[in-house]
């Protein structure tokens, strides 16, 4: 076997040489390059044929070059539709507040916007322009457009906008952009998905009132006030012809109960038996309202005087005409609180001027007055001051009849001259239960200091001051004068006089120095003119 194999390489290797000259001669059949003529010539890289006429030989214009590297480039910064979000609800009106940006090297001019979309209807038209967005996101451009969720629509997750751009370069070669936003759309609805799809609800106008205000805090039987709404159509539609009835409305209809198109409105029927429109009717034409768009009507109102405290609804329609030609209404429940406070009276009871002076006690005569048809429940009086010292200032009133009063003497001591505050506070309960206080002021006219009277010295009948034993003279205290002691030396009464002044005593007369003067006697004791 071996053999064998040695044998047949050796008869290869003979006839690979043999055959060798023969296979290295060219073929009789080759390729054959065409003639020259019909080759095209090649061409040069960015080479342009010669147009003597217009440019010289081998010249590129520089746009072609400069369209690619210094082209303006536009792009959406971020968007959202407020507060940071990319959701909007199912019904009302959006803003979608989107920023333009430019990373390219030129200035994008002439900037037009146009929007489109299945889901979201714009509101200011479709198309939007700018001037200019610099370049290299030099300064970036915001831009609003306000949308609202297409009516059949409604009922989906989410809505795409497009907005196709098209602008220039300073040279004047335009390019095209489309811009793409995602929008959620909220639902809230529970419950297990099911394959049928949501109906879609009826496009109508809805007028709510989302807020009411008046000028009078709080409102009592007699009060004229005005009472101010914040109404909106919170609807899909133009709500037509709007009027707005105070105490409620209905609407004309005709033999066959349906409602009529551009029927009357009733408003003769409406409860205004507690709070009565002054000034004008209680129908009030509000117009044409947009859906989204709110308006704010007052109206001019007195609380009848025999009104009860307690809390009164007040009913509001709003009579309208749809889209359709039909006459709507839609009717809203307001609520007023009437109340009943005392009608009190403060005042002094007795003339107060000269009464007070400063750092002198003095009393203040109030007296509590009620003025109101029906009785008072009152709790403590307190009585303050700012420029003084008050006490015994505290007092319980209790029930004042109407027409009754309540008197109380605080003392007062005042620290400064001048016209002097006085305050009073009264505190009760409400109709409504709840703590309420009646503030008051009084004014008392302050005298300066009365100043005090100085010691003087005592003096003798020659008119000059008596000494003591020291030399110093005697003072006299103005507020606790002392009698004037004799300014010579007393002399012992004679022998007659003495028995005079014993005679007098025995018989209940006193002595000379009780009764009578003891110089009725002279000197020698004798009787004298002195009785």
């Amino acid at each position: 076997m071996k053999r064998n194999i040695q044998i047949l390489l050796v008869f290869s290797l003979v006839l690979s040489v043999a055959l060798l000259p023969v296979l290295s001669h060219s073929a009789d059949a080759q390729w054959v390059d065409p003639p020259a003529g019909n080759l095209p010539t090649p061409v040069p890289w960015n080479y342009v044929p010669e147009n003597p006429a217009v440019n010289p030989p081998g010249w590129v214009p520089e746009n072609i070059v400069q369209q690619v590297t210094e082209r303006p480039m536009l792009y959406v910064v971020n968007y959202e539709t407020g507060e940071g979000k990319k959701s909007v609800n199912p019904y009302g009106t959006f803003n979608l507040k989107f920023v333009l940006g430019n990373n390219g090297k030129a200035h994008a001019r002439n900037i037009i916007l146009t929007f489109s979309s299945q889901d979201f209807d714009p509101l200011d038209g479709s198309v939007i322009n700018h001037w200019e967005v610099d370049a290299q996101n030099a300064d970036n451009v915001e831009m609003n457009h306000k949308f609202k969720v297409n009516d059949m629509s409604t009922w989906k997750y989410s809505g795409i906008i497009t907005a196709a751009a098209s602008y220039m370069d300073p040279d004047g070669n335009t390019y095209s952009e489309v811009f793409t936003f995602t929008i959620t759309i909220n639902q809230s609805g529970t419950g297990q998905v099911t394959a049928t799809a949501t109906p879609a609800v009826s496009a109508r106008a809805q007028m709510v009132v989302n807020g009411y205000d008046t000028d009078v805090d709080p409102l009592q039987p007699g009060s004229t006030f005005k009472l101010t709404l914040d109404v909106r159509n919170a609807g899909s539609e133009l709500a037509r012809n709007v009027s707005l009835v105070y105490g409620g409305s209905t609407i004309t209809t005709n033999p066959e109960g349906t409602p009529e198109a551009g029927g009357g409105v009733s408003g003769g029927a409406g409860d205004v038996s507690v709070f009565a429109p002054i000034g004008q009717s209680n129908v009030v034409l509000l117009g044409d309202i947009a859906a989204g768009s709110s308006l704010s009507p007052d109206q001019e109102f007195v609380v009848n005087v025999t009104a009860q405290p307690g809390a009164y609804p007040l009913k509001l329609s709003f009579v309208y005409t749809d889209a359709k030609g039909n006459r709507v209404i839609d009717d809203q429940i307001i609520t007023l609180l009437v109340f009943s406070l005392p009608q009190l009276e403060v005042s002094f009871y007795m003339p107060v001027e000269g009464m007070f002076y400063v750092g002198q006690m003095s009393t203040l005569p109030i007296q509590i007055t009620n003025l109101s048809r029906k009785s008072a429940v009152l709790g403590n009086a307190v009585v303050t001051s700012d420029a003084g010292d008050v006490t015994n200032n505290s007092v319980l009133v209790g029930t004042l009849d109407p027409g009754g009063y309540f008197t109380l003497d605080p003392m007062f001591i005042p620290f400064q001259e001048g016209t002097v505050t006085i305050n009073l506070e009264i505190r009760y309960t409400d109709d409504f239960n709840q703590l309420r206080t009646y503030n008051s002021q009084l004014q008392v006219e302050v005298m300066p200091e009365i100043p005090m009277p100085e010691p003087y010295p005592l003096l003798d009948e020659n008119g000059n001051p008596v000494l003591d034993e020291n030399g110093n003279p005697i003072m006299i205290d103005p507020m606790n004068p002392e009698p004037f002691p004799p300014t010579g030396p007393v002399e012992e009464p004679g022998f007659f006089a003495k028995i005079w002044n014993a005679i007098k005593g025995f018989f209940g007369f006193g002595t000379g120095d009780d009764f009578g003067d003891p110089t009725m006697f002279d000197d020698s004791g004798n009787f004298g003119g002195g009785f």
